[in-house]
C-alpha cells in the first residue's frame, strides 16, 4: 500500500479528530458553583468573581448554596475539585445533591496602578501594573460531571482594559471590577450559549515562528491533557497553568473531548509520573488502558511575558504536541512565537494586550492550522 503523503496524512487526522462541536449548554439538573481557585492571592477579586458567576448562573440552573459547598469541600478535604478523581467528585456530588460543578480559576488580576494582590504596606515597583492605569484579568473555567470521565466544557477569557478602547485610543475599561464582570459574562455565555467560533486566528507572517510539524493519520478518540511545562524565566508555574487552561479551552472550541484533569492526574500518579511535561511509555499506556485515551496532548511554554511601558506588548512562545496513546508516536507537533501586536489589523484593532489572551489565541491558531491542513499557523494565511 502506498504511504500517505504529508498533506494526506494531515487531512485524515483533521477529519478524524476535529469534528464540529454542538452548541455549548450547561448540564441539566442541579449544579454547584465551587469556590473560585485564586492563583494570584487576590481574595477580593476571587470573591467578586464567585459572586458574579452565581448571579449569572442562577437564572439558568438551580444551584447548591455556596456555604454548603464550602462546608462539604472542607469535610472532604478537597482544595481543587478540578484535580480530583471521578470517585471523589461523585462523593462531593452526593453530599451536595448536585449533578454537575462549575469551577473557575483566577490566573491573573491587576487593578489600576496597584496590583490586585492583597496586603497592605508601602507599595514597591513590583506593585505597579506595567499597563499603566488600566486593569487586566485572566480567567478560565471548567464544567465537570461526576458521572463522566470527560470534561463537559472548558472555557478561557483574558482581557485588558486597553482592549475596550476606540479607534483613536479613547475609552477602555478603567476598573478591575468592571473587567471581571465582563469576563464572567463572557465565560457563562460561552458555557451556555451559541456554538464556539472555529474561525482561525489570523497572525502576521513572521520568520522564526515555525518550530516543526509531523502528522500521521489516526482514528478519533479521547484526549488526555498532561499539564504543560514551562521554561519561562519569570513565571514558570503561572505560565504553565495558563497555557494548560488555554489548551483545554481550545480543544473544546474545536470539538475534541478531553478527559477529566483529575482522572489524568490520578492515572499519572498511579503510574509514578510527575506533574508536568512529557509522557513516558508506562504513562501513555496507562492513560490508554485506564482512561480510554487515544491522544495524549501536552507542550512547553518557552516565553511568557508582558510588555513594558505605557502600552504592553506581550510575548509568548509555545509548542504543543499530540502523542498516539497506543504507541507514543508523535501524531502532531507545532508551535508559534508571537507578540500581541502580531494580531493587530488596522489602528490596533484586534491587538491583544495580555500574555494569557495571546496564548489562547495562539492555541486556536495552531488548531486552525491543523484543521485546514496548512501546517504552522504563522506561515499559512494571515496578513
Amino acid at each position: 500500500m502506498r504511504p500517505a503523503t504529508f498533506a494526506g496524512s494531515l487531512l485524515l487526522l483533521v477529519a478524524a479528530g476535529l469534528t464540529p462541536p454542538v452548541a455549548a449548554e450547561l448540564p441539566p439538573g442541579r449544579g454547584a458553583l465551587l469556590p473560585v481557585q485564586d492563583r494570584v492571592g487576590a481574595a477580593r477579586f476571587a470573591g467578586l468573581t464567585e459572586t458574579l458567576l452565581r448571579r449569572e448562573l442562577e437564572p439558568l440552573r438551580d444551584l447548591a448554596a455556596s456555604d454548603a459547598a464550602r462546608a462539604v469541600l472542607r469535610s472532604l478535604r478537597i482544595r481543587d475539585a478540578g484535580s480530583e478523581s471521578p470517585e471523589r467528585l461523585a462523593a462531593l456530588a452526593d453530599r451536595l445533591g448536585a449533578e454537575w460543578f462549575f469551577l473557575a480559576t483566577l490566573h491573573e488580576a491587576r487593578s489600576g496602578r496597584r496590583s490586585a494582590r492583597d496586603g497592605g504596606g508601602t507599595p514597591t515597583d513590583s506593585d505597579f501594573d506595567d499597563a499603566g492605569e488600566l486593569p487586566l484579568v485572566v480567567l478560565s473555567a471548567l464544567v465537570l460531571r461526576p458521572d463522566s470521565e470527560e470534561l463537559w466544557w472548558a472555557g478561557f477569557h483574558a482581557a485588558s482594559g486597553l482592549e475596550g478602547r476606540g479607534a483613536f485610543g479613547r475609552g477602555g475599561i478603567e476598573t478591575l471590577d468592571e473587567l471581571v464582570a465582563t469576563a464572567v459574562r463572557a465565560l457563562v455565555a460561552a458555557a451556555d450559549g451559541p456554538e464556539a467560533s472555529q474561525e482561525r486566528t489570523r497572525l502576521r507572517r513572521r520568520k522564526g515562528g515555525f518550530l516543526r510539524a509531523s502528522h500521521e493519520p489516526s482514528p478519533p478518540g479521547r484526549v488526555a491533557v498532561i499539564p504543560m511545562d514551562s521554561a519561562a524565566v519569570t513565571t514558570p508555574g503561572a505560565s504553565a497553568a495558563v497555557a494548560t487552561a488555554a489548551l483545554l479551552a481550545a480543544l473544546e472550541d474545536f470539538g475534541f473531548k478531553a478527559l477529566l484533569p483529575g482522572l489524568v492526574r490520578t492515572i499519572r500518579q498511579q503510574s509514578g509520573q510527575g506533574q508536568h511535561g512529557a509522557a513516558s511509555r508506562s504513562e501513555w499506556e496507562a492513560l490508554a488502558r485506564e482512561g480510554g485515551a487515544k491522544w495524549v496532548a501536552t507542550g512547553t511554554v518557552e516565553t511568557y511575558r508582558g510588555g513594558r511601558g505605557g502600552i504592553p506588548d506581550p510575548e509568548v512562545a509555545l509548542a504543543v504536541r499530540f502523542l498516539d496513546a497506543a504507541d507514543g508516536r508523535i501524531a502532531w507537533l507545532d508551535g508559534l512565537e508571537r507578540t500581541g501586536s502580531d494580531t493587530a489589523v488596522v489602528f490596533d484593532r484586534g491587538r491583544i494586550y495580555t500574555a494569557g489572551g495571546l496564548a489562547y489565541e495562539m492555541m486556536r491558531a495552531l488548531f486552525g492550522a491543523m484543521r485546514t491542513g496548512s501546517g504552522n499557523a504563522g506561515t499559512a494565511g494571515g496578513s
